[in-house]
């Protein structure tokens, strides 16, 4: 192992996972030497803890070694010894008051049950649809969603699978009020996501070195969407693959040759690990 590098922050969708969500053969043999030879791999994505613990599980990657920055780094979790490490989350007057604007503005949105990351929303949408098939969460709908939240979600999205531009015009509309207690940003055309103030995945590159004790320097991010940005630019190195966003290719250190279904995650590997 090239021991300038310690550890490998890297995304999902798009990026560890191919188009059938899977990993790619040569990716996963590089993950399992990376992890042989002491480095460590932390899965950091805008999806919840419960859809990542079971991709996790799927492929391995709950192993000694191995960690999940979920909710775009607003938890952390040890998959090895089944621990929480941190937990990052909305107000709920906070939470109510997103779902009144997103209601007034005729755009879905959904918040999770910290419980077990049920997804919850008032109505039964297209893009409640979509997210579930993707996620594998199970929905809960009902104009009393909010009243039955009792613990602070680390999360909330805003949706429109046609009309990227209404979201665009719904993020700008939300700066003045949300500044200071909300971070914005698209992990996709389709989705707006909203997190607690100070967190991104970048926070989550600086506190699980921080908690492993290894220079955020020693630290390699890949990712390919503008939510992935913070975490390409806090690590020691960010590399994007050849599909990635525009800005996360612009963000990157290192652009990879291969796109997520030809095994840019391996190629990251066999280049600084």
């Amino acid at each position: 192992m090239n021991h300038t590098y310690q550890i490998l922050f890297s995304d999902l969708d798009a990026t560890l996972l191919n188009d059938q969500k899977q990993i790619e053969p040569g990716t996963k043999a590089a993950i399992e030497q990376m992890l042989s030879r002491g480095a460590f791999f932390a899965i950091c994505t805008g999806r919840p803890l419960a859809s990542a613990r079971a991709v996790a599980k799927q492929f391995g990657l709950d192993q000694k070694g191995c960690y999940i920055a979920a909710y775009n780094g607003g938890v952390l979790y040890d998959p090895s010894k089944d621990k929480v490490l941190s937990y990052a989350s909305i107000p709920l007057s906070v939470v109510r008051e997103m779902f009144a604007r997103a209601g007034r503005a005729g755009l879905y949105i959904h918040t999770y049950d910290r419980n077990d990351d049920t997804v919850l929303t008032y109505k039964d949408t297209p893009e409640l649809s979509y997210y579930t098939n993707h996620t594998k969460l199970a929905p809960r709908i009902g104009t009393d969603v909010l009243k039955t939240l009792t613990q602070e979600p680390a999360k909330l999205i805003v949706a429109d699978l046609l009309h990227h531009d209404r979201l665009v015009r719904f993020q700008k509309e939300q700066e003045e009020w949300s500044k200071g207690v909300l971070n914005s940003f698209f992990s996709c055309e389709q989705y707006l996501e909203y997190c607690p103030a100070g967190i991104s995945k970048g926070a989550a590159v600086e506190t699980l070195c921080r908690l492993l004790d290894i220079p955020v320097t020693a630290s390699v991010a890949a990712g390919d969407e503008r939510n992935d940005l913070a975490m390409l630019r806090a690590a020691g190195i960010g590399a994007a693959p050849r599909n990635a966003h525009p800005q996360a290719k612009e963000a990157a250190d290192y652009l990879c040759e291969k796109d997520h279904n030809a095994g840019a995650v391996g190629e990251i590997i066999d280049r600084f690990f």
